[in-house]
């Protein structure tokens, strides 16, 4: 396996399923994204739509249906460690933009990290924001699991300037009262598609998933390109 320094300090990690860093770009953006549910190890979420947009990408995959919460192998074993190593990554990479993109179960740690590391911007799709409610998608796999942090809302209430865009399905009721919800948060925009939970794979089947994905990278407006959609 390769070994890959991150940034310019003493932050390394060894590229493997659970973690990729393609630090080639010369621009001064980096991307974390993190995977969403069910993911095979190994990939790296959304990347054919990734591939061509110019910015240094952290792909981070924890290989279990555990929303973070057991942190991701290579870098953490906990949420909270999770947490400080991005913390880390952040400070290596001051004078980079920080974004933070996740799908679903990408979503949680895309908010809640986002947010306590300053990251500029954030794309979260379906995503929760208090985990094990009634319906959601997490109640059904996070039984056995031991949280560290489960609800984000004292983390999104503080938001001090993070840019927040959340994407969500009008045809799922959980999904469409959550994210309403979030709507009422500090910097947080929400976006109705007329789709269900799957809203990233919608985009990707109308075709506007890599422009959608390119303007969040380089900060431009999302909304008028699926607006209608």
């Amino acid at each position: 396996m390769l070994q890959e320094m991150i940034g310019t300090e003493s932050i390394s990690i060894r590229n493997s399923d659970h973690v990729i860093f393609e630090p080639e770009s010369e621009r001064k953006t980096l991307l974390i994204v993190f995977a969403y549910i069910d993911q095979k190890l190994g990939t790296r979420s959304h990347s054919s739509f990734l591939r061509h947009v110019d910015c240094k990408k952290l792909f981070l995959n924890p290989g279990r249906n555990e929303w973070y919460q057991t942190g991701v192998p290579g870098v953490a074993s906990s949420y909270t460690g999770l947490l400080a190593f991005l913390r880390d990554v952040r400070l290596d990479f001051a004078d980079h933009e920080i974004l933070c993109l996740g799908h679903s179960m990408g979503g949680f740690p895309a908010l809640g990290i986002g947010v306590a590391i300053g990251a500029d911007r954030i794309l979260a799709s379906a995503p929760e924001y208090v985990l094990n409610l009634p319906n959601s998608l997490s109640v059904r796999h996070l039984k056995q699991t031991r949280m560290e942090c489960a609800d984000l809302t004292p983390v999104l209430s503080a938001n001090a300037g993070s840019s927040i865009s959340i994407l969500v399905g009008r045809q799922n009721a959980f999904d469409l009262e959550v994210a309403s919800r979030l709507g009422a948060f500090p910097h947080t925009d929400v976006i109705e598609l007329e789709t269900g939970h799957n809203t990233f794979p919608y985009l990707k089947d109308v075709e506007k998933l890599g422009a959608t994905l390119e303007a969040f990278v380089e900060g431009r407006d999302i909304r008028g390109i699926i607006a209608g959609m």
